[in-house]
Parts: C-alpha cells; structure tokens; sequence
C-alpha cells in the first residue's frame, strides 16, 4: 500500500480514470471513486479534473477477460495484476490521514488499554509480561 500523487488522466469507455504519476506509472481509479470527488466523464467537458488527485493504491492480481478487435470478450482469461486505487483524495493531507489511520487508531487503542492498566496499578513488568502472552 502507497500513496500516489495522480498527475494527468482520462476517462475509459467503462467510466473508471486511468490516472498516471509523474514518472508515468498508471494507475486504475474505478469510476465511483472519482465520481465522489465530483467528477464524471460528462462533468469533466465543463469542470476539468483539478490534478493532483492523491490515491492509496496497490497492486491486484485478476484474471481479466481477453477482448477481441471489437472489444468483446472471447472467452480467454488471462492473468494479470494491476495498480488500482482503494482510496481518492483531493489533498494530499487527507491520503496521509487515510494511510496512517489503522496505525493511529491501533496507537490509541494501546495508550487507551495503558491508561486503564496503570489506574488498576499495574506494574510495567506486568504488563510487559502480559503483553506477550497476549493472543
């Protein structure tokens, strides 16, 4: 899991954004994502997307469906992997809240369970001890 600052990109035929990174690595941004940042492939004719867009991505393995010419499945899969986003940001200060809000919660859940364990006077080789035993 990365956070990517989106540079430039275009709307698919699907609806969903291929966005890119400066250095140009693509980025698959699934359509509902970006319409809740307000933008459609029939808003962006009057209101451009305003680059950058900040993604939490990683990378998937799917197997997708082989397209022909015409862009019909032919029943072929082929495997394959893919950098999407799970996440669009507006501001780069929203992805960073985002990326790190398991590891703030999981913070203050120990700082929280500390404060409980010292108003029971509970040593801290004691909670060291249990701390290790804990599943």
């Amino acid at each position: 899991m990365t956070i990517v600052a989106i540079q430039s990109g275009k709307f698919t035929t699907a609806g969903n954004l291929t966005g890119k990174n400066a250095a140009g690595k693509r980025v698959h941004i699934s359509g509902s994502l970006v319409e809740a940042l307000g933008y459609t492939p029939e808003s962006i004719k009057t209101k451009p997307i305003s680059f950058p867009l900040f993604a939490v991505a990683v990378t998937n393995e799917y197997d997708f469906n082989v397209l022909d010419s015409d862009g019909k499945a032919t029943g072929e899969k082929k495997h394959d992997t893919r950098f999407e986003a799970g996440s669009i940001f507006a501001t780069k200060e929203e992805a960073k809240a985002a990326i790190n809000a398991d590891k703030v919660l999981n913070l203050e859940a120990t700082a929280d369970l500390a404060k409980v364990a010292t108003g029971l006077g509970l040593t801290e080789e004691l909670l060291k001890d249990l701390a290790s035993v804990a599943v």
